[in-house]
């Protein structure tokens, strides 16, 4: 009985660290480049197929994206790096010049980049 009751405990103990793991946070990015709902899309669209994203929504007209993830399968720095990678500006990350040149003109910043 004695070793039953630690294997419980401990069974008990890895299941609770393993749901802290996977507690998502929730974080707002600035993406002063968001122009309509074309950029919307784009960003949502490229974020989604990021491993540990959960959940994105842009908002243009306030210019900044809501991104919720798991902390154990990425982190904030790689989210933002995956935004540039689609062409916008992610706060401090600026867009990648490749990806930007490939936007269509309503999603570019006005007066070019």
């Amino acid at each position: 009985m004695k070793y039953f009751s630690v294997f419980v405990l401990s069974f008990v103990f890895c299941l609770h660290g393993y749901a802290q793991q996977q507690k998502p946070i929730t974080v707002n990015i600035s993406t002063p480049t968001v122009q309509c709902d074309m950029c919307k899309r784009k960003i949502e669209d490229h974020l989604k197929y990021e491993e540990g994203v959960t959940k994105v929504m842009v908002y243009p007209k306030q210019k900044k994206t809501t991104v919720t993830y798991l902390t154990d399968r990425t982190n904030l720095e790689t989210i933002k790096t995956a935004i540039a990678n689609a062409g916008y500006d992610a706060e401090e990350v600026k867009a990648a010049k490749d990806a930007y040149d490939k936007l269509p003109s309503c999603c570019k910043k006005p007066g070019g980049k």
